[in-house]
């Protein structure tokens, strides 16, 4: 790519990204974001326990208090920003008994204290991580039947499936193609759409990745989900809702390689251990 010419890549991004746009305005995307999301919420929630992950941000809660009023068992909020006041005043005028508890997706002790849950809500974030697989298992832990991940979305590419794009450190002109398809909500596209934000803490506010709709499939499948319904809102958001389907157990435990090495060092007794042996284990 570095043998192109700028004007040359911006031209194949954008003609790229046209393309993707072409083909959902021919495929006639016929759902309402916010209403089939109610709508869900109203399916999934009665009688069960939800999880809101990532429901504060722009949102003050208002999926957890859906859930709540549809009639589950137990709600929790989840993210990792402070309480807003809008959320507060919401939590307080309701005399809600919905929690909220702050933490990070990434960090396992915040996922098993969280427990599990019947339904586990995350709608914007996965693209906000440089983990995603990460989150994505972790979202399995905490998942007993139901995950609805709302994602943003690139176009396919054509000829190659599961198709990614890392965000951060790509050229200017590439980054000037993504902000012409997204047009005035560019401005909200730190990573992607602009250079990568490098304020200290704040990295979670970037875009990471940009997952075509057959990446983040695949991803899901080999996280222990399958994909049962996708809602395909616009070009470039999609929701999809998946159910358990069993535990991956191919990718090893925390611990378990430091584990068998210290096992096996224990079972060398004085003054057999091998010259390699670390003094200090």
């Amino acid at each position: 790519m570095n043998r192109l010419s700028s004007h040359a890549r911006r031209l194949l991004t954008r003609a790229w990204l046209a393309g993707g746009q072409a083909s959902s305005r021919r495929s006639r995307l016929g759902f309402d974001r916010r209403p089939n999301r109610y709508r869900l919420v109203e399916r999934l929630a009665p009688g069960k326990s939800f999880l809101d992950l990532g429901g504060m941000w722009g949102m003050d809660g208002d999926i957890a208090f859906a859930a709540e009023r549809a009639g589950a068992t137990r709600v929790v909020l989840f993210d990792g920003m402070d309480p807003t006041a809008p959320f507060q005043e919401k939590h307080q005028d309701a005399g809600s008994g919905v929690s909220y508890v702050q933490g990070d997706l990434h960090d396992p002790e915040d996922v098993r204290r969280l427990g599990t849950f019947d339904v586990v809500w995350c709608a914007g974030i996965v693209y906000h991580s440089p983990n995603p697989y990460l989150q994505l298992n972790h979202l399995r832990a905490l998942s007993e039947r139901w995950l609805l991940l709302g994602s943003e979305v690139i176009p396919e590419v054509p000829g190659i499936e599961n198709a990614c794009v890392f965000h951060p450190g790509r050229s200017t002109p590439s980054e000037q193609a993504f902000a012409g398809a997204y047009g005035p909500r560019a401005a909200t596209y730190p990573g992607m759409t602009y250079p990568f934000d490098k304020t200290p803490l704040l990295g979670y506010g970037n875009m990471w990745w940009g997952f075509s709709p057959s990446a983040l499939r695949s991803m899901l499948r080999y996280s222990g989900f399958e994909v049962r319904e996708e809602f395909r809102y616009t070009w470039s958001f999609h929701d999809f809702l998946a159910e358990v389907a069993g535990t991956p157990d191919f990718i090893p435990p925390l611990g378990f390689s430091r584990q068998r090495g210290e096992d096996r060092l224990a079972g060398f007794g004085p003054g057999s251990r091998p010259a390699w042996a670390p003094p200090e284990y």
